[in-house]
């Protein structure tokens, strides 16, 4: 196994360490190129330049042979810069050549993607104009078919149908081969409210309004009370039914309920209970405030 190259290098310079004048160095420095490319580490030996002849002795001085060894360095610094910013150029340019080129595939895919995407569009819009004139034609051809048809005659259970929606009821009878045909008023009947009628007890006029149209709890509402249940809660029932009746009043008259309860709270004060109160006294004396008031064309 060879020694490290420190020792090998420490045993070469003692053995010519005898044979050295004295001042000389016997190290020779090598100038070097360094550089990398595409990852790779480049090393070259700069070629030492020619200071030229001249005149002098062989042996020369110390002082001579140190400036030009100053000048050698020098001009060979140079040397290597000059090659480092030649090689970094040739670099760059491969670098902008691979930029450019990139940036070029990009635009023709770009332009393709573009005329991919026109072609697409111009296909889905001659679809949907072949689609649509195909329909359109359908549908005129059904129109024309239908406008040239004689008229229909209505069936009886249409005819019955109509007539029980403009209130009125047929009864036919067929004697001696003919039909006979008797209209008379229908009476519409709505199905009993299956609910219980209870009143509930409450704080706010706008509560009162809810249990008059619509029931509170999952009771029956007031106004479709019946004469039983009216019987059942009699008192209640009927110290209620002045508030009730102005507000139904009201509404009826096109007013919105939310501004009927909004007034009836502004113009009297107090519980539902003294508020009921005042309303019956007022429609008695014929008091009530105007905004309560309706105005009827004479």
């Amino acid at each position: 196994m060879e020694p490290p190259v420190r020792v090998r290098i420490q045993d070469a310079y003692e053995r010519i360490k005898a044979d050295i004048p004295v001042g000389v160095n016997p190290v020779v420095k090598v100038p070097l190129s360094i550089w990398t490319h595409n990852t790779k580490l480049h090393i070259n030996e700069i070629e030492p330049m020619d200071t030229g002849g001249g005149g002098g002795t062989a042996g020369g001085t110390t002082g001579t042979t140190g400036q030009a060894s100053t000048r050698q360095v020098a001009n060979q610094s140079r040397q290597v810069t000059a090659m480092q910013t030649q090689q970094q150029v040739r670099t760059n340019e491969e670098i902008l050549t691979r930029i450019i080129a990139q940036h070029n595939q990009l635009q023709q895919l770009i332009a393709q993607e573009g005329r991919t995407r026109d072609s697409s569009a111009a296909a889905l819009r001659g679809w949907l104009e072949t689609w649509l004139g195909a329909e359109l034609t359908k549908l005129n051809g059904n129109i024309c078919r239908i406008a040239v048809q004689p008229p229909r005659m209505a069936t009886p259970d249409q005819v019955d149908g109509n007539l029980f929606r403009n209130g009125l009821t047929v009864e036919r009878t067929r004697r001696n081969g003919q039909t006979s045909l008797r209209y008379r008023q229908a009476v519409a009947t709505t199905p009993a409210d299956s609910r219980p009628a209870k009143l509930a007890k409450y704080r706010t006029v706008g509560s009162a309004w809810q249990e008059w149209m619509h029931g509170i709890g999952g009771n029956k509402p007031a106004k479709n009370f019946t004469a039983e249940d009216i019987r059942a809660c009699k008192s209640t029932y009927s110290r209620r039914k002045p508030l009730w009746t102005l507000m139904a009043t009201l509404v009826n008259a096109q007013k919105a309920p939310a501004w009927v309860i909004s007034k009836i709270e502004e113009h009297y004060k107090g519980s539902v209970l003294n508020i009921t109160a005042a309303i019956k006294q007022d429609t008695i004396m014929g008091s009530l405030h105007e905004d309560l008031c309706i105005v009827r064309a004479q």
